[in-house]
């Protein structure tokens, strides 16, 4: 069977190859088809790769968690060019803070890491699958030193208004379902990762409203960076320790 034609092919520059490059796509799903010609990222990895540039250029130096890393991009980035970077996968069954398959077992919403561990946390389309965020928020900020930041992705539907449950994980091990289940790719799981929460625009509030964060969300259309298409959000949660004054 002969290979679909490009349906993008442009010029551009890359954040985590830091070098000219090639964006091609053979699908105009670009959110997961948009390809650099050098290190196979794709748009949501350059963001967070952007950000980072941006925003905290001595990211190097910095002690950094990454949940759920992916073996590509500005994942393999973090691993290779930062001393006291971190990642962790999450098993369950498994003994949290334990190495299993060569990553710390960690649970976002009950860590084991000590208070101030960390002076960025990354994560890049993990929210939209844990049970209680809630709680993932109030322990990335425990686990923050103060003025450091949770820097991720998750998809935020610009048709909600106001962020939506999908499926919730009971204590029996079953699973209420609140719409048609949905699943995404899993890079320690064949069976996917089940989609638990729909982002809408009051997602940034809600954030604020859980942890004492300082929320930015930056909404990418930059062909130059191969950041286009759809869910292009990243998040920039920054800790602060003084309760935001009242509007």
């Amino acid at each position: 069977m002969s290979e679909p034609p490009l349906v993008y092919d442009a010029p551009g520059f890359c954040p985590i190859c830091e070098k000219q490059r090639r964006f091609t796509a053979k699908y105009d799903w670009y959110r997961d088809h948009l390809f650099c010609s050098g290190c196979g990222s794709i748009p949501r990895e350059r963001a967070v790769a952007l950000v980072l540039k941006e925003c905290f250029p001595d990211w190097r130096r910095l002690r950094i968690h990454e949940s759920s890393p992916e073996p590509r991009g500005v994942s393999a980035k973090l691993a290779r060019e930062c001393r006291r970077y971190v990642a962790t996968q999450f098993f369950p069954g498994e003994a949290l803070g334990a190495v299993v398959n060569g990553f710390r077992n960690e649970n976002l919403e009950r860590q084991t890491f000590a208070d101030r561990s960390f002076d960025l946390v990354v994560s890049l389309d993990v929210m939209e699958h844990v049970n209680e965020p809630e709680l993932c928020f109030k322990e990335i900020w425990r686990t923050l030193s103060p003025g450091g930041a949770y820097v991720f992705t998750a998809p935020t539907y610009k048709e909600e208004t106001v962020t939506r449950r999908a499926a919730r994980f009971l204590t029996d091990g079953s699973i209420e379902h609140f719409r048609e289940p949905e699943y995404h790719g899993n890079p320690v799981n064949p069976q996917g990762a089940l989609v638990t929460f729909r982002y809408g625009y009051d997602f940034a509030a809600l954030i604020a409203g859980w942890a004492l964060f300082s929320v930015e969300v930056r909404r990418f259309h930059d062909a130059y960076h191969g950041i286009i298409g759809e869910f292009t959000e990243t998040y920039i949660c920054t800790r602060t320790d003084e309760p935001a004054p009242r509007a």
